[in-house]
């Protein structure tokens, strides 16, 4: 189905891409993973044909139909939903030609041109198209909107899942999705993972969500950040994983074992020349000097034959290569020592949250002590991220009452990436002294460094970072800030999984208080919660027992 050979791609003089080669059959779930910044996306785009390789072959059949989602792609149209999955489907301009064909059949060559385009139409599954229009509508939650809701009307999670379902109903042969679950609750994702089973479709997915990755695909390909070359893994997520640390120990196994070889062939090829050395200038007397120059000459040339060939053995002996591997990212999120618990307290009382005339949520009441650790669950829409504006102060509480503590200082991802959004015309160092203040920007590279950002992003404008690079940037801003309440919303969008584990830990060990909304559910499952509570139809329910996910579908 797919081929690429020796795909190569250079970005502002660096090598993002060298000699990617691989082979998809046809109707294969392939999974594209490696570090932040190894040029995923990228390739993901020249496969899509909207950039260029600079070198280097993709072979596909004739007339496949390729459907792409970009990693930050969102719905955006002025039209009603059905319509945006009509034209998105490629429905639209087929029919608007047919319907002008219509009245020329009597003409041969209008006749062929019809037929032509009734084949099309049927490819595309035009006259199936609103049983499976109502169908992926469904799966991914978006029946509760209407097909005649006008699409910039939606909001961000639900304008994700209208770009998600206008790629799967465009009937294509290949599906190349960047980053899919991003922004997609537990039950679409979920239906996601049976669509995609099911479909038939051949897919090359670009994802960090491991349980995804373990139901669905069933071939891994890597992408080397150091040599960004690919490697491929047959099966699912955990089989890669396991089979590639069991291949780097074995490596460096290896590597040990050629260096203790290596060292200790030198030790005898030095021996065997000193041997020959002393035997040189070993003592000679008068009573045969003839055959004791003989003898020494002898066994001079025995030795540095010996170290000769020693030498032979030590330049074979070179074939495992040094194991190579990045340094693991440490994320420290310690605070400040605090004091005066009750200071340290969030607090709500009948609360209404939400928009004067828009959503509204509540009334809701809950207390958060200081060391509380809270995942907040629900659906798309049910005002998770609303009630965490509330609570952040960055929106208004529309009734009861709010209490926050003099001492709470809140470190908010969503909050920090949508001021990052609307600054992303200044440089990013820029973005850190006006975020920072009383900090010692001279630190700044060493923190990037710690971070494995590069220090050419300094100097880079907010629009030009990666998705991946960004979330790091930030998830640094809350370290730097020494917050004491952590709040997460989705924190494991954009993250590689080297960032995601490192952020599992460092959230772990968090000693502040923390509440999390995530729809990631490895990373639910590891990171250590206290409380779990349900937002639905605007009201807040604490989750009991241990089956969690389970309640919340």
């Amino acid at each position: 189905m797919l081929t690429l050979k020796e795909i190569r791609k250079t970005l502002g003089g660096q090598r993002v891409l060298n000699k990617i080669s691989f082979s998809i059959g046809e109707g294969q779930r392939v999974a594209l993973v490696g570090q932040n910044g190894v040029g995923k996306s990228t390739l993901l785009r020249i496969i899509a044909g909207l950039e260029d390789a600079d070198r280097g072959e993709i072979l596909l059949p004739n007339r496949v139909l390729k459907g792409y989602l970009p990693q930050e792609a969102l719905a955006t149209a002025d039209e009603t939903l059905g319509s945006y999955l009509r034209r998105m489907a490629g429905l639209e301009a087929l029919e608007q030609e047919m319907k002008v064909l219509e009245g020329k059949l009597e003409n041969p060559e209008a006749m062929e041109q019809y037929e032509t385009l009734m084949g099309e139409y049927r490819r595309l599954g035009g006259y199936d198209f609103e049983r499976r229009m109502q169908k992926v509508v469904e799966g991914l939650r978006l029946h509760t909107v209407g097909p005649e809701r006008l699409v910039s009307e939606l909001s961000g999670g639900e304008r994700r899942k209208a770009a998600l379902a206008g790629v799967l109903l465009r009937g294509v042969d290949l599906l190349l999705l960047d980053e899919p679950t991003n922004n997609l609750d537990l039950p679409a994702l979920l239906w996601l993972e049976k669509y995609l089973v099911q479909s038939g479709a051949t897919c090359l997915i670009a994802s960090h969500d491991r349980s995804f990755l373990d139901h669905v695909v069933e071939k891994v390909i890597e992408i080397d950040w150091i040599k960004r070359e690919a490697k491929m893994y047959t099966g699912n997520w955990s089989t890669y994983s396991e089979m590639k640390a069991h291949a780097f120990r074995r490596h460096k196994e290896e590597y040990r074992r050629q260096e203790e070889e290596r060292e200790r062939l030198t030790e005898s090829k030095v021996q065997k020349k000193e041997w020959a050395d002393r035997v040189w200038d070993r003592k000679v007397y008068d009573l045969d000097k003839m055959a004791a120059h003989f003898k020494k000459e002898r066994a001079s040339k025995k030795f540095h034959a010996s170290a000769k060939a020693i030498e032979g053995r030590e330049k074979r002996l070179r074939t495992v290569e040094t194991p190579l591997e990045r340094a693991p990212l440490m994320i420290d999120l310690g605070i400040p020592e605090e004091s005066e618990a009750k200071d340290l307290l969030v607090q709500a009382e009948e609360l209404r949250f939400g928009y004067p005339s828009g959503f509204s949520g509540g009334p809701v009441s809950f207390a958060i002590p200081f060391g509380s650790r809270i995942a907040l669950l629900g659906d798309n829409g049910a005002g998770k991220t609303t009630l965490l504006k509330t609570l952040t102060g960055q929106l208004a509480p529309l009734g009861g009452t709010l209490t926050v503590g003099g001492l709470v200082k809140f470190g908010y991802l969503v909050q920090e990436h949508e001021e990052l959004i609307r600054d992303e015309k200044i440089k990013v160092r820029e973005f850190f002294k006006r975020r920072l203040k009383g900090f010692d920007h001279d630190e700044l590279p060493k923190r990037f460094q710690d971070f494995q950002l590069p220090l050419t992003l300094l100097d880079t404008r907010l629009s030009q970072v990666s998705p991946g690079e960004r979330v790091r940037m930030l998830v640094l801003l809350l370290v730097l800030q020494q917050v004491n309440v952590l709040v997460l919303d989705e924190p494991t969008n954009h993250l590689d999984l080297e960032a995601i584990e490192a952020l599992e830990e460092s959230t772990n060990a968090f000693p502040g208080t923390l509440l999390l909304v995530t729809h990631d559910r490895r990373f639910l499952e590891n990171v250590r919660l206290d409380e779990h509570y349900l937002l639905q139809e605007g009201q807040l329910a604490r989750l009991p027992g241990k089956d969690i996910l389970e309640q919340t579908l």
